[in-house]
């Protein structure tokens, strides 16, 4: 029946009688819509994958940049760099002040996180000085002249001594200690010039105190 159907409209398209166009089926294909739920999920998903995929390389970037910009690694000890040192120094101090440092959140391990303002060329040390009053620090590490001139600077604008005593400590001179005189600066052989150590007043002195000593005395975690 179809065959004859056919034949009848070449015969019309030869005689002119109709257009070509008219000629073309546009009956096209009987298309199923999905119906249950399943069906249409699985038709969503069909159209949508892209998107998907999409999305969640977007949400796994996110993450990534989070966990690298925001998300602070857990520290059982924050060290104040007065001083300006070389990335390469700093993160060998960190490395092996941990060593030295008591799990006092106790995680698993002692953590030492050392952190470090640069001096601004107009406004001078404003950033390490909001530090000192009110930042998270506990140790401050400098030369000799930085860390007494925080002090002083300190008490002459606050009336308060910002740093502890370190008298119970050996080889301690007051508030500060020279640790490129202990075993712990011997044994790195990275000083070329005295690197000075402070704890300030805090609630967190105590701990501050004990991880000093450990670095003048040796006595290490690890």
């Amino acid at each position: 029946m179809s065959q004859d159907n056919d034949k009848r409209e070449l015969l019309k398209l030869k005689q002119g009688l109709i257009e070509e166009s008219d000629a073309i089926d546009t009956g096209g294909y009987d298309v199923k819509m999905p119906e249950t739920a399943a069906e249409k999920t699985k038709n969503w998903m069909w159209y949508h994958t892209g998107m998907i995929i999409l999305g969640a390389l977007i949400i796994i970037v996110g993450i990534i940049c989070y966990l690298v910009l925001f998300k602070k690694e857990p520290r059982d000890l924050t060290v104040y760099s007065v001083n300006n040192y070389a990335l390469s120094i700093i993160e060998n101090l960190e490395v092996n002040m941990s060593r030295f440092c008591p799990d006092f959140d106790n995680d698993g391990k002692g953590n030492v996180k050392i952190e470090m303002a640069v001096r601004d060329k107009v406004l001078g040390n404003i950033e390490m000085y909001e530090e000192v009053l009110n930042g998270d620090a506990e140790i401050y590490i400098g030369t000799r002249d930085q860390i007494t001139g925080i002090y002083e600077d300190v008490k002459k604008a606050k009336g308060q001594e910002i740093f502890c005593s370190l008298d119970g400590v050996e080889e301690a001179e007051g508030y500060m200690v020279d640790i490129t005189k202990t075993a712990f600066g011997k044994a790195l052989k990275m000083f070329t010039s005295d690197l000075f150590i402070a704890v300030k007043q805090g609630e967190r002195s105590a701990e501050g105190i004990e991880f000093v000593s450990n670095i003048v005395s040796g006595k290490s975690f690890g």
